[in-house]
């Protein structure tokens, strides 16, 4: 009787509600979607939306059948699953700390984002490509002329200009790849150091500047679309970084992104901000190798960036800030907390050319006087906050806005 008066006529936005807040439940939620038809077409996007994982077993078999359903429905990858279509966050933080650590999440990563991206071929102008391609050539020459003292010492294959969609030439002994390229085999340890900074630097950013994509219409790069928005991989590090350079074209339609805790270098970041121009909101935290450098690199790219945690970076700095106060005018959260480099003078940098700015976090900065801190409060600024919770700042951000709203 209760399932015929009741549940009948209970409105579809009460029912999206309740199912909302049984996410964490995902047995609870499943029995919901087998409950009825119409309990059915309310909560299987609810459940598909952001899956949970306790432990690496419920990973593989997530991936599993996402492989399976992408090998039936669309072989060669030009559609996806209507299923797959519903995902919208992936998070695996919440799993043990074993599990994060293991190189086989790496390949389970790999696996979903392949079945999630839909492949679209650009169009591209030859002769802006031609040009682009001149003009970085002229600028590693020279770079690479002021560089090298010795001038039998051959050119790096890693600074030419990279095409979207590629990545770094890297030697056998850094990785071997299987025949299908699908995963590796016996990675090694990459030392990102080998890599020239010039490849991912200038040239690149002439090319994209130059040129809507990096190769001519004959030849064109497989542009990727996906309905994945949010990718949460705090402390994963088992997602290694050279793993992050082979996802990165694939991973262009994000807009939020946590990597802190990852041991993630400059010439990863540099090499995922060539393609996620929808980048809002971003996560470095305890990212003790990112230097300005990678800093720079992504705000010159990501334009788009609301919130940016850099807590614990302990690179950091006021070159940094002033990257980001030249480029991020739309930002409104930030953290250098424990960044020991940062002074007054990057600290007022951002507070000058940021006028949407409502928490700038500089707990424990060791060089930013007092009186700094006055002057954020003074402009309404929170100038101290709790940032361990992923993107707390940006929740600080919006409830300031709330309650003193920015000019537009």
């Amino acid at each position: 009787m209760f399932t015929g008066t009741a549940c009948s006529r209970m409105p579809t936005e009460l029912l999206l509600e309740i199912f909302m807040l049984l996410t964490p439940y995902q047995r609870t939620l499943h029995a919901c979607v087998l409950t009825s038809r119409r309990w059915n077409h309310v909560a299987t996007p609810v459940l598909w939306k952001r899956p949970q994982f306790s432990r690496l077993s419920s990973v593989e078999l997530f991936a599993a059948s996402l492989l399976t359903a992408h090998r039936l429905i669309s072989p060669h990858g030009e559609r996806t699953s209507p299923y797959v279509r519903l995902i919208e966050t992936l998070a695996f933080s919440s799993l043990p700390e074993p599990d994060r650590n293991n190189p086989h999440l790496a390949t389970l990563l790999d696996t979903i984002v392949n079945c999630m991206a839909v492949v679209s071929m650009p169009t591209c102008d030859a002769s802006a490509w031609d040009g682009a391609q001149t003009s970085a050539l002229a600028l590693k020459r020279s770079r690479s002329l002021s560089r090298n003292d010795d001038a039998t010492r051959p050119h790096s294959a890693a600074a030419l200009p990279l095409p979207e969609g590629t990545e770094p030439e890297l030697s056998d002994k850094h990785a071997a790849r299987s025949s299908s390229g699908s995963e590796l085999l016996a990675p090694q340890t990459v030392d990102d150091t080998q890599l020239h900074y010039a490849a991912l630097s200038a040239p690149v950013a002439e090319m994209s500047a130059s040129a809507p994509c990096y190769e001519p219409s004959s030849h064109s790069v497989p542009a990727y679309t996906s309905t994945l928005r949010q990718l949460d991989l705090r402390f994963c590090k088992g997602v290694r970084n050279y793993s992050l350079q082979r996802l990165a074209p694939k991973l262009a339609s994000l807009t939020v992104l946590n990597l802190a805790g990852g041991l993630r270098t400059d010439i990863t970041i540099a090499k995922l901000a060539q393609h996620m121009f929808q980048l809002r909101r971003i996560s470095l935290a305890w990212t003790s190798n990112l230097t300005d450098f990678g800093v720079s690199e992504l705000v010159q790219r990501c334009k788009s960036v609301e919130c940016l945690d850099l807590t614990y970076c302990t690179q950091i700095e006021d070159t940094a800030m002033f990257a980001i106060a030249h480029n991020l005018r739309n930002l409104c959260a930030l953290s250098v907390a424990y960044c020991a480099g940062v002074t007054d003078i990057g600290v007022r940098e951002v507070m000058s050319a940021c006028p949407q700015l409502c928490v700038l976090n500089v707990a424990k900065c060791l060089r930013v006087t007092d009186r700094m801190r006055k002057s954020l409060e003074q402009q309404r600024i929170v100038a101290q906050c709790d940032s361990f919770e992923p993107f707390s700042i940006y929740n600080f951000a919006k409830k300031q806005q709330a309650v003193f709203p920015k000019p537009s």
